[in-house]
C-alpha cells in the first residue's frame, strides 16, 4: 500500500489531476445554484455589467456613477466570463473566483514541491483547497481569491528565483515576481505590490542575505511593474481627473488603511479570525510552527523561515490597518497550508525529529472531540433557533460525529495517512453539502432577486425606484434599473415619497417604523409587499 501511494506522488500528472478534479467539484459544480448575495457579489457583478453595457473599460461605473473603489482587472475577468457563459448570472459572476482559487491550489502544490517534495506540495494543496475561508471565497464573487492568486504567484516567482540555480531561469523568475505584483495591483490596488514586496524583502533581511537584495533587479523590475500598472492608470486619470486620483489613491487606500472608516476593528481582530477561518487545519498551526523552528538543518530552517515570514508579515501589516475583514487575510493561507502540509508529510513518515508527538496527538484528539461535540450541538441549535433547518443539519451532524470517531481510532492505531485522508474527505464533503443543499435553501431569505421581481412586475419606464439606507447593488443587478435613487436620511425619503410622479421605495422595516413614529410618512404611501432579504425584512412602498 505504501508503495502505491509513493508511486502516486511520483507521477507527474496524477496529483495535478486529483487537485483539479477536487476543485471542480468543490468550486464549480454548484456556484450557479444560489443568487448573488450582499454585501459584495451583486455590486461587483453590476460594475462589470455597466462596464460592458457602457463600453467604458477604463473607468468603472456603479449605479450610473464613477466607481473608484477598485482597479479593473477583476471586473474585466467577470466581463470575459459573462461572454464565455452567455450573460451575467451567478455562475458567470462567480467563475473568476473559482478559476483563480483553483489556480492558487495548483500553485500551492508547485510551491510545496519546490520547497520540499512532491508529496508535501500535494498535501499542502489539499489543505488549502479544504480550508473554510479559502473554499468559501472561491465560490463567491469577491476580489480576494483573485488577489490571492497573483500575490501567491509573485511570492512563488521570488522563491523560485531565490532557491534555484541557473542564471537564465533566475532572470525569468525575478521578472515574473514584478509582473505578478503588477497584476495583483490591478486587482486590488497598492496592497497587491505591498504584500509580496514586504514578504520578500523581510525574508532576505531576516536571512541577512544582502547579496540577493542587490541582485533583485529592483530598478528594471519596477520599470516593468509601473509600465503594466500605468498602462491602465494613466488613461484612467486622464478621463477621471483629480477627483478620481484623490478617490482611488487616497480615500480607498491610504485613508481606509489609516483611519478605518470602513470595517473598523481592533488590532487583535485577525488573531481571533485565523483559528476559525483556517478550520479544520488551524488546530495544527501551533505544532506545525514549532516543528518548523526545530528543523535540524540550516536549509530546512531557511525554507520554513520563508513560510513563517510570509504569514507573519502579512498578518502584522493587515493588523495595523484600522479597517479589517476576515477575507483580507486570504493571501496568507497558501503559506499556512504549506506549513501544515509539511508537518503532515513528516508525521506520516514518522520523521518529525525533535517535535514531541504530544503536540500533534493533542491537536488530532482535540479536533476529533470538537467535531463530535459540533455534530451533537448543531441539530440542537437548529431545533431551538432555526427549526426549518433541522432536517438539513442531520446529514452534517452524522458526518461530523463519524469523522471525529474515525479520527480518534485511526490515530490511536497509528494510521496517520488515513487520519489525514478522513479529515480532507470530511472537509470536502461538508463544503460540497453546504453549496449543494444549505446555500440553495438559504437563498430564499438571503437573495434580493425575489423582491426585485416584484419591483420589475410593477414599475414602468417613467417611474423611479429609491432605496432607503440599503445597498443598491442587489436591486441594480436583479431589476436592471440604473440609476436607483439612494436615500440617506429621513428628509430625503420624505421628499422622494412626495414626488409628483409615481415612485417605488425599498426600505428596511425597522427604519420605516422609526420614520412612521416621527409622523413623516406621507398619507398616500402604501405598502405593496415585504420580504426577508439578508436576514432583514425589506418593505416595498409606493406613493400611488
Amino acid at each position: 500500500m505504501q508503495a502505491k501511494f509513493a508511486n502516486l506522488y511520483s507521477q507527474k500528472r496524477t496529483p495535478i489531476l486529483i487537485l483539479i478534479g477536487l476543485c471542480v467539484v468543490l468550486y464549480f459544480v454548484n456556484i450557479g445554484r444560489w443568487d448573488l448575495w450582499d454585501p459584495d457579489e451583486p455590486r461587483y457583478g453590476q460594475v462589470a455589467r455597466e462596464m460592458v453595457n457602457g463600453g467604458d473599460w477604463i473607468i468603472m461605473h456603479f449605479n450610473g456613477k464613477v466607481y473608484a473603489d477598485k482597479p479593473p482587472l477583476f471586473f474585466w475577468a467577470i466581463a470575459l466570463s459573462s461572454f464565455l457563459w452567455k450573460g451575467f448570472h451567478s455562475f458567470s459572476v462567480r467563475f473568476p473566483s473559482a478559476f483563480f482559487g483553483t489556480l492558487t491550489v495548483l500553485l500551492t502544490f508547485f510551491l510545496g514541491k519546490k520547497l520540499y517534495c512532491r508529496r508535501t506540495g500535494f498535501f499542502s494543496a489539499l489543505v488549502l483547497a479544504t480550508t473554510l475561508e479559502f473554499a468559501y471565497l472561491a465560490v463567491r464573487a469577491n476580489i480576494d481569491a483573485t488577489l490571492t492568486f497573483f500575490t501567491t504567484a509573485s511570492i512563488f516567482c521570488f522563491m523560485d528565483w531565490h532557491f534555484r540555480e541557473g542564471q537564465r531561469r533566475r532572470i525569468l523568475s525575478i521578472y515574473g515576481f514584478y509582473f505578478s505584483m503588477a497584476l495583483a495591483t490591478l486587482t486590488k490596488g497598492p496592497v497587491g505590490f505591498i504584500l509580496p514586496l514586504l514578504v520578500s524583502l523581510t525574508y532576505l533581511v531576516w536571512q541577512r542575505d544582502w547579496r540577493s537584495i542587490r541582485q533583485m533587479r529592483l530598478v528594471t523590475g519596477m520599470v516593468l511593474f509601473f509600465g503594466i500598472v500605468l498602462a491602465w492608470y494613466l488613461p484612467a486619470l486622464a478621463k477621471g481627473g483629480e477627483s478620481y486620483l484623490r478617490a482611488t489613491l487616497l480615500q480607498h487606500t491610504v485613508e481606509r488603511y489609516a483611519t478605518g472608516w470602513s470595517h473598523a476593528k481592533p488590532f487583535y481582530y485577525y488573531a481571533l479570525r485565523i483559528p476559525v477561518d483556517f478550520l479544520p487545519w488551524s488546530v495544527f498551526l501551533v505544532a506545525a510552527t514549532l516543528y518548523g523552528f526545530l528543523a535540524e538543518t540550516t536549509e530546512k530552517r531557511s525554507r520554513f523561515n520563508f513560510l513563517f515570514v510570509w504569514g507573519l508579515v502579512i498578518f502584522v501589516f493587515l493588523s495595523f490597518s484600522r479597517g479589517k475583514r476576515g477575507l483580507y487575510l486570504l493571501p496568507i493561507y497558501p503559506g499556512l497550508s504549506l506549513v501544515v502540509g509539511k508537518l503532515w508529510t513528516d508525521w506520516i513518515d514518522r520523521s518529525v525529529g525533535q517535535l514531541k508527538p504530544f503536540w500533534i496527538s493533542f491537536a488530532v484528539y482535540g479536533l476529533a472531540i470538537g467535531l463530535m461535540v459540533a455534530g451533537v450541538v448543531a441539530p440542537l441549535y437548529c431545533l431551538k433557533k432555526q427549526s426549518s433547518y433541522l432536517t438539513y443539519s442531520l446529514p452534517g451532524a452524522i458526518l461530523l460525529i463519524g469523522t471525529g470517531i474515525a479520527m480518534f481510532f485511526l490515530h490511536r492505531s497509528k494510521h496517520y495517512k488515513a487520519v489525514f485522508g478522513v479529515l480532507v474527505g470530511m472537509a470536502a464533503a461538508a463544503f460540497f453539502y453546504t453549496t449543494s443543499v444549505i446555500f440553495p435553501v438559504a437563498n430564499e431569505s438571503e437573495s434580493g432577486r425575489f423582491l426585485s421581481q416584484e419591483v420589475s412586475a410593477r414599475i414602468q419606464p417613467e417611474d423611479k425606484l429609491g432605496v432607503y439606507r440599503e445597498r443598491t447593488g442587489m436591486y441594480n443587478f436583479y431589476t436592471g434599473i440604473v440609476p436607483i435613487t439612494e436615500l440617506r436620511d429621513e428628509g430625503e425619503l420624505s421628499r422622494f415619497l412626495q414626488s409628483p410622479g409615481k415612485v417605488f421605495c425599498l426600505a428596511e422595516a425597522k427604519s420605516l417604523s422609526a420614520f412612521q413614529i416621527r409622523g413623516m410618512m406621507p398619507t398616500n404611501v402604501q405598502v405593496i409587499t415585504q420580504r426577508r432579504v439578508g436576514g432583514e425584512t425589506i418593505v416595498l412602498l409606493s406613493n400611488q
